[in-house]
């Protein structure tokens, strides 16, 4: 009877003690497997210009979306959307309120921002931090979006004209530009080349041209038509690459706003008045000194030879 007393009361107390360790882990368990977690499940950047780029200076808008992972609903949901170090300004508080996200399911927000106008080419970092609360407490958490920045490539042509005044059809011509980059960013493989109905084409290689720098075109080409009313479109063709490799040209005519400039015959009327100069006929003055001059010159041979027979006579005779 005793034992079977005994036996009871461990039964009891182990009983006891096996409630009371399910009771600490039980609700542990399913605390932790309840945690609600809300994060950013996507988000899409639009961007104000049409290439898709934002520049310094740009408005842009970012739609989020923000996910419950948990199964149980959460509420007073209070997300705030800011910059590291104030690069992106939002359109507002930047700061939105969200009454509950049911479990297992996802808000969408959208907020408008502007870039300032000093930035440089790289990404910025755009925090997304969110505070809510369950029936069980109050939580937080933060996520990250990388803005990409990137500078604007803008160029002007300049000071682009032909040195020669005259030009005749066969001339070497020299074209000169000057390749402004007054943009942001670095440009690369900037080059050159001539063309239209008077010119011959022909190249130049310029490299690459930094931001705020120049460069100087150079061009040796030559004319090949002799113009008319109906010749144009001479022109200088520049194109260069910006930092993703997108290509692009620009244009500049030669002589007028159509590209027409003035290209001549040949003149060869200094070779017609040298050969009719060498072709002239004989004045009289030319024929009395042409007889004149033969005149003196058979007086010279006469007297060379009686010089030469008396020296011989006087031989003989000693």
């Amino acid at each position: 009877m005793k034992k079977q007393k005994m036996i009871k009361r461990i039964v009891i107390s182990l009983m006891t003690a096996a409630v009371l360790v399910l009771g600490v882990v039980l609700p542990s368990t399913r605390s932790e497997a309840l945690t609600p977690r809300v994060m950013l499940s996507e988000y899409e950047i639009t961007a104000s210009d049409p290439s898709g780029n934002i520049y310094p200076g740009d408005s842009f808008g970012i739609t989020f979306k923000l996910k419950n992972t948990s199964k149980n609903k959460v509420m007073n949901l209070l997300c705030t959307v800011s910059s590291e170090n104030g690069e992106f300004i939002p359109d507002g508080t930047g700061t939105f309120y969200v009454n509950e996200i049911p479990g297992e399911n996802e808000t969408e927000l959208t907020v408008d921002l502007s870039s300032i106008s000093k930035l440089s080419e790289k990404s910025y970092k755009l925090i997304i931090e969110t505070k809510y609360e369950d029936w069980n407490g109050k939580y937080e958490a933060k996520d990250t979006i990388y803005i990409p920045i990137k500078l604007k490539s803008e160029v002007v042509i300049s000071d682009t004209y032909i040195a020669e005044e005259e030009i005749r059809l066969g001339d070497n011509l020299e074209v000169i530009s000057t390749f402004n980059n007054v943009g942001g960013a670095e440009v690369y493989k900037v080059s050159a080349k001539t063309a239209g109905d008077n010119i011959a084409e022909a190249n130049c290689f310029v490299g690459n041209v930094a931001a705020g720098k120049k460069a100087n075109i150079d061009i040796i080409t030559k004319a090949t038509n002799v113009s008319t009313t109906s010749t144009y479109k001479n022109r200088i063709i520049i194109t260069y690459e910006d930092s993703d490799g997108n290509q692009y040209t620009e244009e500049v005519m030669l002589g007028d706003a159509t590209g027409h400039i003035d290209v001549l015959e040949q003149d060869y009327s200094d070779i017609i008045s040298i050969k009719e100069d060498t072709s002239r006929h004989l004045t009289n003055n030319d024929k009395l000194f042409i007889v004149i001059g033969a005149v003196v010159l058979l007086i010279i041979i006469f007297a060379v030879k009686r010089a030469l027979k008396r020296r011989r006579l006087e031989r003989d005779f000693d």
